[in-house]
């Protein structure tokens, strides 16, 4: 199948385009920079260059679609609500979505599109099936004509209407956590609004399954079989990253921090999983507390995880050699740390090698030793710091066959000295520093051109 997607570059797209490459479909995204798309999506796909909210996008690429996934949109709880912010909201949802359906040709057969659990808006201890009427707050009046523009689409149409997505990967769950993680972390006014969530694997899950199966149609709730109310996932959250439950954050508090945003997140939705049940999907994470579980272990011994993907159009063996090489990676480090390896100690890097390099950090002088922990050419080595800045730093790299080419993925774990007061201070600081290393060193493979080996 030939599919279409949006918004591919996000959490959902991301994980839900490895599925549906590795299934065989041939892909097809829309994205604002070439280069970014490169760099960014962890699968093979074409990229059609261009600009939804500009106008209708017209390229050769598009005459012959099959199924469409759209997954744009303005990011909703990020920042406090302006006219301006309000205004991209709307508009990537709504005319992103028109101009999307006049990009497309009248016989795709599948337009499945993201919408938003926020089409209820607030109502209490109410179990929301898809056959609910619409709230009238901003969000749900978005979301409204959000699907009223995706009923313009031919073929099928699919809504799903998802909750707040759980993932070790970013998302909501991310802003979340670190008040949690500081021990502050406490229930949103009297804790007793519903919150409708789904694990990252079941929306991913979800949109497959609505893809695959013809007999889904019209709305479906893309939230969990056992919604919560906010005091029992502020419990679980504290518990499973091993903390006390902090204070409860007054109502009015909210609303002075985050003007409007606040309706949002003391807004009570029940979302219903009755109608995706008996379509016959199965989810694999029913519960919060299995959920968390899965995504909060790494965190209770108070390490940081990075996690990156990238795909690359070349076999895992090409791609090994070059990391083979160690002085290669100081043309895949930013030049403003001054990275330079002094010593390695044997002749071809192996189980046991050590590596002595310097650099700076935030201008500092730094040195580094790392000794290669694991080395299993060409799927997997691993590093791990002896001697430098960091209390624990410990790097997987890994090159999976995928797709004809390779799904390279880094897993670092990490943890600052002075513990938690270190991760206090300059938990945020290191992180975008971690994020910025490794955002260039996606730009750089993105566009190398690795010999071969010999």
């Amino acid at each position: 199948m030939r599919i279409l997607m949006t918004g591919a570059t996000g959490l959902i797209g991301k994980e839900l385009g490895k599925v549906l490459a590795e299934k065989g479909h041939e892909i097809v995204v829309i994205s604002r920079s070439l280069s970014k798309a490169r760099e960014n999506l962890p699968f093979p796909c074409e990229v059609v260059v261009g600009d939804l909210m500009d106008g209708p996008v017209k390229d050769a690429k598009l005459l012959h679609i099959d199924s469409v996934i759209n997954l744009m949109g303005e990011p909703v709880v990020e920042g406090r609500w302006s006219e301006e912010k309000k205004r991209r909201i709307y508009n990537s949802r709504v005319q992103g979505t028109r101009h999307l359906i006049q990009s497309i040709p009248e016989s795709t057969r599948t337009f499945i599109s993201s919408s938003a659990i926020g089409y209820y808006g607030d109502c209490g201890d109410e179990i929301l099936t898809e056959e609910r009427t619409a709230g009238s707050d901003f969000l749900a009046r978005v979301t409204v004509a959000w699907e009223a523009e995706s009923e313009k689409a031919p073929g099928r149409k699919v809504f799903i209407r998802t909750g707040i997505v759980l993932s070790q990967q970013g998302g909501a769950l991310e802003q979340m956590m670190f008040p949690f993680r500081a021990g502050v972390g406490g229930v949103l006014g009297s804790g007793k609004h519903y919150m409708s969530w789904i694990h990252l694997q079941d929306i991913v899950g979800l949109y497959v399954f609505a893809l695959e199966n013809t007999q889904v149609s019209g709305p479906l709730n893309g939230v969990a079989p056992v919604p919560v109310s906010n005091r029992e996932l502020s419990e679980v959250l504290a518990s499973k990253l091993g903390k006390k439950l902090g204070p409860s954050v007054p109502t009015a508090a909210l609303k002075v921090l985050f003007g409007e945003v606040a309706t949002v997140m003391l807004s009570s939705m029940r979302g219903s999983t009755e109608k995706s049940e008996s379509l016959g999907y199965k989810f694999q994470y029913r519960t919060v507390d299995q959920a968390l579980e899965e995504i909060c272990e790494p965190y209770r011994t108070g390490e940081d995880i990075f996690y990156s993907e990238q795909f690359l159009p070349e076999p895992p063996e090409k791609i090994f050699h070059f990391f083979q090489d160690a002085y290669n990676l100081e043309q895949i480090t930013p030049p403003t740390l001054n990275f330079h390896i002094e010593n390695i100690s044997t002749p071809e890097v192996q189980q046991g090698t050590l590596i002595d390099y310097k650099l700076k950090i935030r201008g500092v002088p730094v040195k580094w030793r790392t000794e290669i922990d694991e080395w299993q050419p060409p799927h997997r080595f691993v590093d791990r710091q002896l001697k430098g800045p960091y209390r624990m730093w410990h790097h997987t790299h890994q090159f999976r066959p995928f797709c004809g080419g390779t799904l390279m993925i880094d897993r670092v774990r990490y943890r600052l000295p002075m513990g938690h007061l270190g991760w206090l201070v300059a938990g945020k600081w290191i992180r975008k520093d971690v994020e910025n290393i490794f955002a260039f060193r996606k730009r750089f493979i993105s566009t190398l051109e690795i010999p071969k080996k010999g």
